[in-house]
């Protein structure tokens, strides 16, 4: 909203004089040219009627003049009205603007008049103000009005903007103000310098000294009590005026004597009065002698009133006279607590502070009969956190860990409650909340809750206090600190807090909730459970009124952090100073403390690494801090975690716990790991496949990898087995990287084993053969191999959306997951680290052993060089098929003629020799060698061949009427074969001796 003050520095400006045109002049030539017309036509004509045109001349002339003479009038007359309007508006705009300046001084500096008239406590602040009001007269207005003045009636409104009437004049209090005149007068000035300081400073901010006269008895009501500044209100004479100047040089005067001689000296203000209408400020600081006021009067009857009136403020909003003579600083040792009680839960009193000097002024508070919550509030360095630590620490002397235990939340992630920390009544510090620990905190307080209920249904107890002593269930205090920014960054905590405020203190459960500015935070339903209100130093009264009622806590010092007010249902506010807790005090407190550490209802994220020898000690200790929320529920068993596969630990938050991560593969069926680069999807499988072999032994388990002709041939066995129901119990089927590990398989091939995949994820669940696979993206799967699978294990993924898309739950992504970190079925879970899975002993692959009594064809694409590696140990003919049709004649020649030759050619020439082929392939087995398209260029079968590592070191085997195998390819030769016997280009023989 625009400041209506802001207008007045603009500056308004006289309206322009009006213009001073000349009168205008007598037209001669206008008037002498018809005459000459006239002539000359009565000349040409000799008509003497052409005379009297000459009249016409004069006549026109003299009628011109005139008008022009009435426009200039008319333009003057308009001109004249239009600055009247303008100096008028002027007047008006100058009057407004002078109304609010005047409105604003009165605001800014209330006379004792308006002290009077606003209800007493309205106008306090934390500090004396710096200029008090002696009364009215006339000022200077900050309004400016420029231009050049034109008349008297310029001039004067001129002087009346220079000019503010009936202001407040104000002088400074701490310079001395001394008021001579008759008594009765005088002391009416003083009592209104005295109603407005006491009516702009709250009552530890100022004090009074007043003369020992029944004519200032009345001021014995004022609450306040403050000592800087403290004013001296005096009545010299001349005989004590030295005197009183130097008893009183530590705080502000305000002196009234009959004579200005009887003054002390160093007044910087002295106002004689006149009457009760005229009075002369003879010295003012700064500024020349001589002004006239009328000056500000109260009567004794008024300010008597007023005081009764302030006092009575002053008492609503605990700020008494004693309050100010509060100690700075309570050592946290030097209050008593109240006796620890082990075999009850009625009380949680505390011994906070103090609120006057000795036993007798100290600050109890208890949750359970002013609570069952409370509301804090402090500005950044009132001292908030020191009072959380040290009614924390109270509540740790007075009540031993199994009836009082703290839960304690800095949202900030500041190291608030660290001093606390060791303390067995502290169930939990917990920082830095992100969404994902703001759900586990959610999620954690509703399963306390319901653990409370379930434990108050067992005993038949309607409320906690009716509990049997040996029942473990102590109150829970929960203390959040920075509320309303947690609140404001997630919404839904806010929910789960209006629920514990509502169903509390039944429960035991009570909270603390510290803010800044709870006002318009801390939800309704929220503040009207919260019995105990305590606010430190805030910056805004309309933050005090929401917290204590009052508007006190704005003017509490702020020289003075830990200085508080207290408000409660049953007793009205008082201001108090919260204890001290040296670090000293805390670690006395943390070894004097005995009993078992309270049980945590609040577990501590997963670990980022898990071993395998830390899974009975987080799930097993938890179990002995955290109890389920069903009594029948406890942490499934490390050792014998019933059929289930264990390969981590799953964070219950909902059930207070941590569990085993286990997958069940009988009931489970096929397990899926999906994550992204980095998170962990090799250790997850290595994690899976160890403990299904711990528990069904090694050989039932099968880890695809090494070269990938040992990897079809595994899968096509395991297949086998499946079809022909071969297996004599569980089996698991490991593949790292489904999605990536065969895009470099020849395409037949990737379609083949893709088939292959879901056949066994098809038919394996029904003889016990389970797949653990994983891959980056669910989607990168075919959707027959991705519908086989049944659980998904759902590691770190590049962000929320993925995960979403992967079937995850997005509010518990992140980041900066380790790896291992993700998700089982909706909860959080950190992977065991062991590792990859181990790999497979790889097989061999058989040596080519042609037959030695049969004929061999051979399709290569490197005719050449494979003859040369045939020939050293082939013991007959290897023949090279060329472009000479001779090889080939010669080849058909020793087939027929019943020999065994080696016939080796590309699949261009055995295209032209196909009789030869088909002749070979009667008698003995086809090796190709080279690849795929070799193959599919002489043999016409539909079936997909065994998979080769690689084209140039393994070859197909092929004997009629059986499927296709494996071989390795023989080695080059080491040495040339020799020089060439054969009697037909393209044959060769081998080397002899």
């Amino acid at each position: 909203m625009p400041d209506p003050n802001d207008d007045l520095d603009l500056p308004l400006a006289l309206p322009p004089a009006p213009p001073d045109e000349p009168r205008p002049g007598f037209p001669v030539l206008a008037s002498l040219a018809p005459v000459a017309g006239a002539l000359a036509l009565w000349f040409v004509t000799g008509s003497p009627l052409s005379l009297a045109f000459a009249a016409f001349g004069p006549i026109v002339a003299v009628a011109s003049m005139l008008d022009a003479r009435r426009q200039v009038a008319k333009r003057l007359r308009r001109a004249r009205r239009d600055r009247e309007s303008a100096l008028a508006a002027l007047r008006d705009e100058l009057g407004g603007r002078q109304a609010r300046e005047l409105e604003h001084a009165r605001r800014l500096h209330p006379s004792a008049r308006r002290a009077l008239a606003a209800p007493p406590g309205a106008l306090w602040r934390p500090a004396a103000p710096a200029a008090v009001v002696l009364g009215t007269g006339r000022a200077a207005s900050g309004v400016r009005v420029t231009g050049t003045p034109v008349d008297d009636a310029d001039r004067e409104l001129l002087a009346l903007a220079r000019r503010l009437d009936r202001a407040p004049i104000t002088v400074e209090p701490g310079a001395g103000i001394g008021i001579v005149g008759p008594r009765l007068l005088a002391r009416a000035a003083a009592r209104a310098v005295v109603v407005q300081l006491a009516a702009r400073c709250a009552p530890g901010g100022v004090g009074f000294r007043f003369p020992q006269d029944p004519e200032w008895s009345w001021a014995a009501g004022l609450p306040h009590g403050g000592r800087d500044p403290l004013v001296h209100v005096i009545e010299s004479d001349e005989a004590s005026a030295a005197r009183t100047a130097a008893d009183h040089s530590d705080g502000w005067l305000v002196a009234v004597a009959s004579d200005a001689a009887q003054l002390p000296p160093g007044a910087g203000t002295v106002l004689r009065l006149h009457s009760p209408r005229d009075g002369v400020l003879e010295r003012e600081r700064g500024l020349p002698a001589g002004r006239r006021l009328v000056p500000d009067l109260v009567s004794i009857e008024e300010a008597s009133a007023w005081a009764s009136a302030a006092s009575a403020a002053a008492d609503r909003a605990g700020l008494a006279a004693g309050a100010a003579r509060l100690p700075r600083s309570v050592p946290f040792e030097t209050l008593a607590q109240p006796a620890p009680d082990p075999a009850g839960r009625g009380s949680l009193a505390a011994v906070v502070g103090a609120s006057a000097p000795g036993a007798d002024g100290s600050v109890e508070l208890d949750l359970v009969r002013e609570g069952p919550h409370a509301l804090v509030a402090g500005t950044s360095g009132s001292g908030k956190s020191e009072f959380l630590i040290s009614w924390l620490a109270a509540l740790a002397v007075a009540h031993p860990p199994e009836r009082a235990a703290f839960l304690l939340i800095d949202f900030k992630g500041g190291a608030t409650f660290e001093p606390l920390r060791g303390l067995p009544h502290v169930a939990g510090i917990v920082t830095d909340l992100d969404e994902a620990e703001a759900r586990r905190a959610v999620e954690s307080l509703r399963a306390e809750l319901r653990h409370r209920e379930h434990v108050l249904r067992a005993a038949g107890a309607r409320e906690i206090a009716a509990l049997a002593p040996e029942v473990a269930l102590p109150r829970l205090v929960i203390v959040i600190d920075e509320y309303q920014a947690m609140v404001d960054r997630f919404p839904e905590v806010g929910q789960v807090i209006a629920d514990i405020a509502a169903r509390g203190r039944s429960l035991g459960v009570h909270l603390v909730l510290a803010a800044q500015r709870p006002n318009g935070v801390v939800r309704e339903q929220v503040t009207a459970n919260c019995g105990v209100r305590v606010s430190l130093r805030v910056l805004d009264r309309a933050d005090s009124i929401a917290v204590i009622g009052t508007p006190a806590a704005a003017s509490l010092d702020a020289e003075s952090p830990g200085r508080a007010v207290l408000a409660t249902a049953e007793r009205r506010p008082i201001e108090f100073q919260a204890a001290f807790t040296s670090s000293g005090a805390l670690e006395r407190i943390r070894a004097a403390a005995d009993g078992a550490p309270a049980r945590r209802p609040w577990l501590d994220p997963l670990p980022r690494v898990v071993e395998p020898a830390d899974l009975a000690k987080l799930v097993v200790a938890d179990a002995a801090g955290v109890r389920g929320t069903d009594a029948e529920a406890t942490p499934a068993d490390t050792t014998a975690a019933g059929r289930g596969v264990v390969f981590g630990v799953v964070d219950e938050p909902e059930r207070q716990r941590r569990s085993l991560a286990q997958w069940h593969p009988e009931a489970d069926g096929h397990l899926l790991v999906v994550g992204g680069a980095g998170s962990g999807r090799s250790g997850a499988l290595g994690s899976v496949a160890r403990s299904f072999a711990a528990r069904h032994g090694g050989d039932a388990v099968v880890v695809l990898g090494g070269p990938r002709s040992g990897e079809w041939d595994r899968l096509h066995e395991e297949l086998a087995r499946v079809r022909a129901a071969a297996y004599s119990g569980p089996r698991l089927l490991v593949a790292d990287d489904l999605d990536s590990r065969h895009r470099a398989w020849p395409e037949e091939h990737r379609h083949a084993v893709a088939a292959t995949l879901e056949a066994l994820l098809r038919e394996g669940r029904a003889t016990g053969l389970r797949l653990a696979a994983s891959a980056t993206s669910v989607q990168a799967l075919g959707s027959g191999i991705r519908e086989g699978f049944s659980s998904t294990l759902l590691l770190r993924h590049p962000n929320r959306g993925e995960l979403v898309h992967a079937g995850g739950v997005g509010d518990l992504w992140r980041a900066d997951e380790p790896p291992g970190a993700g998700q089982w079925r909706g909860g959080r879970v950190q992977v065991v680290r062991t590792g990859p899975p181990p790999a497979s002993a790889e097989r061999p692959v058989a040596p080519l052993r042609p037959p030695s009594d049969r004929p061999l064809a051979v399709v290569t694409d490197s005719v050449v060089a494979d003859a040369a590696a045939l020939r050293p140990g082939a013991g007959r003919e290897v023949v090279e098929l060329g472009a000479n049709p001779a090889s080939a004649r010669h080849a058909a020649a020793a087939v027929e003629a019943g020999g065994a030759p080696i016939v080796v050619g590309d699949g261009d020439a055995w295209a032209m020799n196909w009789a030869l082929l088909a002749g070979i392939r009667e008698r003995g087995p086809l090796v190709v060698h080279g690849g795929p398209a070799e193959y599919r260029a002489v043999v016409r079968d539909r079936r997909v061949p065994p998979l080769l590592d690689d084209g140039r070191s393994q070859c197909w085997l092929l004997e009629a009427g059986a499927a296709p195998v494996r071989r390795a390819w023989p080695a080059a030769p080491a040495v040339p074969a020799g020089p060439d016997r054969s009697a037909h280009p393209g044959l060769r023989e081998p080397p002899r001796g």
